[in-house]
């Protein structure tokens, strides 16, 4: 599914939080109990002192609704596969970092117009 092009806040994540907590009147300590921490914990991560983990990334996305991509951007926190392909073979850890550095700057479109042309690439290989 392709996403629209949306500008990238330049805040950091927590004040992002913070900002969007408020917008849904909600206190920290209603935040937090809806999170499942303590009070302190979402400080600490609304101040920037601590990243969430995985589990607790998802929970914020729900709860604050915001795109967990946007989380993980704002915490650089890529998704677990980034790591698991890019260290899959010799190959793929020499080439992935390569690619990503090329591909820094796509636009949404042209991320799109890769995707599909790598699943093409896949679909090829899988019928030889």
């Amino acid at each position: 599914m392709a996403r629209t092009n949306r500008p990238v806040s330049k805040q950091p994540i927590g004040d992002v939080l913070r900002a969007r907590r408020v917008e849904l009147n909600k206190g920290l300590r209603q935040m937090a109990a809806e999170l499942g921490i303590a009070p302190a914990h979402l400080t600490d991560i609304e101040k920037g002192r601590r990243t969430p983990s995985e589990d607790l990334l998802l929970r914020i996305a729900k709860a604050y609704g915001i795109p967990v991509a946007d989380l993980r951007a704002g915490w650089s926190r890529p998704d677990a596969v980034v790591a698991e392909v890019g260290s899959q073979d010799p190959v793929t850890a020499e080439k992935v970092p390569e690619f990503l550095r090329t591909a820094r700057k796509l636009t949404t479109e042209q991320w799109d117009t890769l995707i599909e042309q790598a699943r093409r690439m896949q679909s090829r290989r899988k019928e030889k």
